[in-house]
């Protein structure tokens, strides 16, 4: 029992329900991050008007951000239609995301060091080109020859009986 409560103690400094940032510039920041990785229109809208009402709005272009909201909220889901809000949300953070590392200084705590946002990793399943069936075919060709090679090549098989000799044969 005491093991569970102390699990329970402990483990509380890494939960994830941590308050939402009042600041507006990490909420555009991380509206950009849920558009990369197609978190879902609803998501993306809630966090733009969260940055939006967010009390410390220095460093945000408000004016951009409401666009980047209008472009999101738009029927009709396309690609161009998130790049066009993504670069919208860019634009309204100046350009730079808060948290680029500055220059100079090393990447402490929480922070990544990297401002980069990386889109989904969606890889291709199953064969999807020439390049793919090539290298399938050529996997199947070593195995097939690989096989043959080893019947053809395999010792041969011989059975030999073990009979008494004794000492007087041996010698002959």
């Amino acid at each position: 029992m005491s093991a569970l409560l102390l699990v329970g103690v402990l483990s509380g400094s890494a939960r994830a329900d941590e308050e939402e940032s009042d600041q507006a510039s990490v909420l555009a920041e991380q509206a950009i991050s849920l558009i990369a990785n197609d978190a879902g229109d609803a998501r993306v809208a809630e966090r733009i008007d969260d940055a939006l009402m967010a009390p410390e709005k220095e460093g945000v272009d408000l004016a951009l951000v409401r666009q980047a909201l209008d472009v999101v909220e738009r029927p009709g889901r396309t690609e161009a239609a998130d790049e066009r809000a993504e670069a919208l949300l860019l634009d309204a953070l100046g350009g730079k995301l808060p948290s680029a590392p500055k220059t100079g200084t090393f990447a402490t705590g929480t922070e990544t060091g990297t401002s980069t946002v990386l889109g989904e990793f969606r890889p291709a399943r199953g064969v999807s080109d020439t390049g793919d069936a090539v290298l399938l075919g050529l996997a199947g060709a070593a195995t097939v020859g690989g096989l043959w090679l080893s019947h053809r090549l395999r010792p041969p098989h011989t059975i030999r009986q073990l009979e008494h000799t004794t000492a007087e044969e041996v010698e002959r």
